[in-house]
């Protein structure tokens, strides 16, 4: 799809409308939605893509960046099977690249012509069989070390390898390849559904009940990393019924590929390639990895071929550092930090404002996520339905937004984000190009409208609690609120006390407004919080289940969802997901169902997937797998001299740093300093309105 909004073209695939329209709309109307290769443009404008390509200057000298994001990176830096948060994702941007698949926008994904030389499909009985040709001369940041298909087909074996799994990674994401189960559990050591053809040759073949997908090339999304590296001794071989690791060397008796070979490759301190990934084949390379202050180096890979438009970063160096809300202004005016990410804080960005006249610019886009309490729904007193919906009941959302984004952000009710194309579609604000006015009256009769926006009533809560039998006080009689504290309930014959670990981050102002309404809601009820400060990377540890069970009941954080909006992948019980992929512990059939009707929808069939969409947001938001709370808008601060820097909701600051450049700013008028986003006061979100960041945010 090609959009337009007010003449301007847009990368989402939709229309945006014109006309009347509530403080929302406005704000999402306003906001800055250009992306790298179709910025907003008039007709003698150049595109990013074309300054990027042919208009930006050569620097005399060695040019720098540093960005401070809020939330600090865990060291994640190879893959998403060991946790995922923001600038983890951030950094994984920067150093990998040569995936055969490139998004476009939120509906579209396509071949990258600097990678993919040819890609065939066809059906068989097994499924259907895609057959990848990567280029030629393609090598990884030593410009020594080729990129072949080799190191594709490795991809897959390692990262559903019962070796990886050893680690305690989260092997499924490749679940939807033909043999995956025999070779997952460790019953073959070879992956039946993926071909190692010959050097620049690969293929893939996916389940036929995995057909159709809504996005349907991403099927193939794959990385190549270095068997070298992480596998020395080994190679990737296929004798003609499907691709195996095997050793080089023929006579050695044992198998070189082992559990404890990959915990010395990759998840040593020091060294290994989770957490020091020197040899990629992404925009920049690793230069340093500092793991107490969170501090990362990065250096141009000189012999990076370009992203999927032929574009190749300019700036030579980048150094990426966690920096806390109170102290950005401060570092930004001070030269510390030259980009400011993902700014949420409300304060934060009203104190900032005066400094557009003063040598520095900012962006602003809608957030493709949400702001949510998680709930460990797979055991204690929130495995209950009724109790989840309780607790949200004795949570005021709206005074959460006015207090912490200061009206940069709407309440939210379900599992969505405000620059999501299906809320958007949802709110009335776009619309597919072309269809006619029957079909138009189609898409205006979805809304949002059913959902319960859980407002703050500790009478609805109790009346919750006491219907689903938590009528009892901690010797077992009944409750009586005048002398009791805690709710009891008698589960499978065992007393259970209704009494919840909260994990709250460290420092995190948001967590700490969360903290300080349940504080005094909660025990009204009769709810026991038992609050535990803990690191962002305790939390995350907890959150993805790494050392089996969790510790805590409940936690403040934030997601952004990816462009393929799969929830399948995140509500399964498929035991390959639970953890990283399923945090949330839920086991529930008809959600199952649900998302995986929503997966299984022809591709581009648009209005079909916001039908299920809208079906499943209602059952979500009473079945309560999560308590959502706000979406927002983001602000990214930075000086003039960061020039031809465009993210949005769909391009993270990596990608459009590989557009930017760094030169003397031209001087303009104050009446000319302009921004994406107008931010007078009446045009501010009020957070009451029924649509409904923190400084730390976990990316799924």
């Amino acid at each position: 799809f090609k959009v337009a909004a007010f003449g301007v073209l847009l990368s989402s695939g939709l229309l945006y409308l014109s006309g009347d329209m509530d403080l929302i709309k406005c704000l999402l109307l306003m906001v800055s939605v250009g992306a790298a290769g179709e910025e907003m443009q008039t007709e003698t404008a150049p595109t990013v893509a074309e300054i990027a390509l042919t208009m930006r200057p050569e620097s005399e000298e060695p040019t720098h960046l540093t960005v401070g994001n809020s939330t600090k990176v865990s060291g994640s830096f190879f893959t998403t099977q060991f946790g995922n948060n923001t600038s983890d994702i951030d950094v994984r941007y920067m150093l990998h690249g040569y995936n055969p698949i490139v998004w476009m926008n939120q509906l579209e994904f396509t071949t990258d012509p600097m990678v993919v030389d040819s890609l065939e499909s066809a059906d068989t009985r097994a499924g259907r069989t895609y057959t990848i040709r990567i280029v030629d001369g393609l090598t990884y940041n030593d410009g020594v070390t080729p990129v072949t298909a080799e190191d594709y087909v490795f991809s897959y074996l390692l990262l559903t390898s019962p070796q990886f799994a050893a680690l305690g990674a989260n092997t499924g994401a490749y679940a939807h390849v033909v043999g995956y189960e025999a070779f997952s559990a460790g019953e073959t050591d070879v992956f039946s559904g993926v071909r190692l053809i010959d050097e620049r040759t690969f293929s893939v073949t996916v389940k036929a009940q995995y057909e159709p997908y809504f996005y349907e090339l991403s099927y193939l999304s794959v990385y190549p990393y270095p068997i070298g590296v992480i596998a020395p001794g080994c190679e990737v071989r296929d004798d003609g019924e499907g691709a195996y690791v095997a050793n080089i060397d023929e006579t050695a008796v044992e198998p070189v590929f082992t559990a404890e070979l990959l915990q010395s490759t990759v998840l040593d301190a020091e060294n290994g390639y989770l957490s020091h990934p020197y040899l990629t084949c992404g925009p920049y390379k690793l230069v340093s990895y500092d793991r107490e202050s969170g501090t990362v180096e990065f250096a141009i890979n000189e012999f990076y071929i370009g992203n999927y438009e032929g574009v190749r970063p300019v700036i030579d160096t980048v150094t990426l550092v966690p920096v806390l809300p109170q102290d950005m202004k401060e570092k930004l005016e001070s030269g510390e930090i030259d980009l400011l990410n993902k700014v949420v804080d409300g304060d934060v960005v009203n104190s900032m404002r005066p400094m557009l006249s003063e040598g520095y610019s900012l962006l602003n886009y809608a957030r493709l996520g949400y702001g949510f309490c998680a709930f460990a729904c797979e055991q204690g007193p929130q495995q209950f339905k009724a109790v989840r919906q309780a607790i949200d009941y004795c949570f005021d959302a709206d005074s959460f937004v006015r207090d912490a984004l200061k009206g940069y952000g709407v309440t939210v009710n379900g599992y969505y984000g405000l620059g999501q194309w299906m809320t958007l579609a949802a709110m009335g604000t776009i619309r597919p190009e072309g269809i006619t006015p029957e079909e138009e009256e189609v898409w205006d009769a979805l809304n949002l409208d059913e959902l319960n926006p859980y407002t703050l009533d500790l009478g609805k809560a109790k009346a919750l609690l006491e219907e689903d039998g938590w009528t009892l006080n901690e010797n077992g009689e009944p409750f009586d609120e005048t002398r009791d504290a805690v709710r009891c309930k008698d589960v499978d014959g065992e007393l259970m006390r209704l009494s919840l670990d909260f994990a709250q981050v460290k420092d995190n102002d948001f967590a700490q407004l969360v903290v300080d309404q349940f504080s005094e809601t909660l025990p009204q009820v009769g709810i026991e919080l038992v609050v535990h400060e803990v690191s962002f990377n305790e939390m995350l540890s907890d959150y993805y289940r790494e050392d089996g069970e969790r510790l805590y009941d409940m936690n403040f954080m934030a997601t952004n969802f990816v462009s393929t909006f799969d929830p399948f992948m995140t509500f399964t019980d498929d035991p390959d997901f639970v953890g990283a992929m399923n945090t949330s512990g839920m086991t529930d059939e008809q959600l199952i169902d649900m998302t995986w009707d929503m997966h299984k929808t022809e591709p581009y069939d648009v209005l079909t997937y916001e039908q299920k969409w809208i079906e499943f947001q209602k059952y979500y938001n009473e079945l309560l797998p999560t308590m959502p709370i706000y979406s927002n808008v983001y602000f990214d601060f930075h000086t003039n001299w960061l020039q031809n820097y465009y993210a949005g909701s769909e391009i993270n600051w990596p990608e459009a740093v590989l557009y930017a450049y760094i030169a003397e700013p031209v001087e303009t008028a104050p009446d000319e300093v302009q921004s994406g986003l107008d931010l007078d006061d009446d045009m501010k979100i009020d957070g009451g309105n029924d649509f409904g960041d923190d400084d730390f945010e976990i990316i799924e």
